[in-house]
């Protein structure tokens, strides 16, 4: 049961919701015009793709190409990332010896559900198939987290019938707690009954309170808004709070502004503390990058060895070069299994870094490692500059390189993308293949806002 006082708030939230004229935004802070519209669109072509997979026009493999090939063009529910695409490629390539029964349980559990214990049911039988192959995994970062199943299954039975099934979003169960009306579950099946009867809770509270009907969408919206970008501090005295009949207090965090009464989002939040997920050694790489009250010799030669560090916390085989080494990139990072390798050049500017007269060494450096690696059996090989930001996205280098060296992937990384890189590792334990995917598929500068788009669900 709500309380009066999470009534009061809840009722904020939704007033600084339609105070916004209820915009939408990406994770990228661009407005989504007629999100709803395009989800009701997008339904009908995703209907069409299950539909095939369960009458057999399309195989298993085939299925999973089509929507993730859809949903990177239309990605109106975030499942392009950990909890949704990738828990379905982990899942299959751990099912790859039995397609077929991972086949049959998917037609039968990813149709629309009769009422909510059905859905449970369904839920658990996910939950047990997966768990299986956790539990006797060597590297369990390699398999589908079981927990996942709660966001996957809701969001297929959303394109059934949105009007019944909340699709279960981690921003909106960082609300919920910061609410204080969320307790963590064991099993996703529970903490799947927890949230369904809490958005239906909220929903038809709204609803009593506005005269007027309210959809699972609105709801999604007003508290990715309110997590996006109106971060309200709970923590104040009780004769302080505001009713439904004030505006919430405007926030004085640097993730929105206000603009004339509208809300504006400037920087994405991925609903959670990122040094939650990261150890002291180096959760303090950003300010390293900024400091200009060191001397540059020290400041880099540290921020080396921090980003180095990081490199080895999501799994990579490290191997420090950099100063007093010659000259020489600062590390080469491997990853055996698949045969990939990465050199690395760590940029601790302050101001930002633009080329100057680093192609000549970058070209030496590649010249020079790139035939050992081979040597060695890496025949992917890519580069990755480190910094915490970008003067430019040196497009005609990165063109230049690819094209007339052995490098296959030129990478522009700043090192709060990196730092975030690190914490969905960490939180969502990705597998460093997952990850390496991940670099390789961006084609412009890699930033803290591409990392959550990729890797958040919203």
């Amino acid at each position: 049961m709500l309380t009066e006082e999470t009534k009061s708030r809840i009722n904020a939230i939704w007033f600084a919701y339609s105070n916004s004229n209820k915009k939408s935004f990406d994770t990228k802070g661009n407005e989504i015009e007629n999100i709803d519209g395009s989800r009701v669109e997008a339904i009908k072509v995703i209907k069409k793709i299950i539909g095939d997979f369960l009458t057999d026009k399309t195989n298993l493999l085939e299925f999973k190409t089509n929507l993730d090939s859809y949903n990177k063009q239309n990605n109106y529910w975030g499942f392009t990332a950990a909890k949704g695409q990738m828990f379905f490629n982990l899942l299959t390539k751990s099912s790859e010896n039995e397609l077929d029964k991972l086949s049959a349980l998917l037609k039968k559990i990813i149709t629309e559900p009769t009422d909510l214990d059905d859905a449970l049911s369904r839920m658990q039988e996910l939950f047990v198939y997966t768990s299986k192959y956790q539990l006797k995994a060597i590297d369990k970062r390699k398999c589908a987290n079981p927990k996942s199943a709660a966001y996957f299954l809701s969001y297929f039975w959303q394109i059934h019938d949105f009007q019944k099934w909340p699709v279960m979003y981690s921003s909106l169960i960082n609300s919920f707690e910061e609410l204080g009306i969320w307790e963590e579950q064991s099993t996703p099946q529970e903490n799947y009954k927890q949230f369904y009867n809490l958005n239906e809770e909220i929903k038809n509270y709204l609803i009593q309170q506005r005269k007027n009907s309210i959809s699972n969408w609105e709801i999604e919206h007003a508290f990715w808004h309110f997590s996006g970008t109106v971060s309200v501090n709970w923590k104040q005295p009780k004769k302080k709070q505001f009713t439904p009949a004030t505006s919430p207090p405007i926030p004085t965090t640097n993730t929105a502004t206000i603009v004339e009464g509208k809300a504006e989002i400037k920087v994405v939040t991925p609903g959670f503390e990122l040094t939650d997920y990261l150890i002291p050694k180096v959760c303090k790489l950003v300010e390293l990058g900024a400091s200009t009250e060191r001397s540059s010799s020290s400041k880099g030669h540290e921020f080396e060895k921090m980003v180095g560090e990081v490199f080895r916390l999501l799994d990579f085989e490290l191997e420090m070069l950099g100063q007093g080494a010659g000259r020489e990139p600062d590390a080469i990072i491997k990853f055996s299994e698949e045969h990939v390798a990465f050199i690395i050049d760590a940029k601790a500017y302050s101001l930002g870094y633009s080329l100057g007269t680093d192609d000549r060494a970058i070209r030496e450096y590649i010249n020079y490692y790139c035939p050992k690696l081979r040597q060695a059996g890496f025949n992917k090989i890519g580069f990755i500059i480190v910094s915490n930001s970008f003067k430019s996205n040196l497009h005609e280098l990165v063109n230049s390189i690819t094209w007339n060296t052995d490098v296959k992937r030129f990478i522009l990384l700043t090192s709060e993308a990196l730092l975030y890189l690190l914490a969905y590792k960490t939180k969502d334990r990705l597998p460093l293949n997952e990850i390496i995917d991940a670099l390789i598929s961006y084609s412009t500068i890699v930033t803290k806002e591409s990392i959550i788009e990729k890797f958040g669900d919203y």
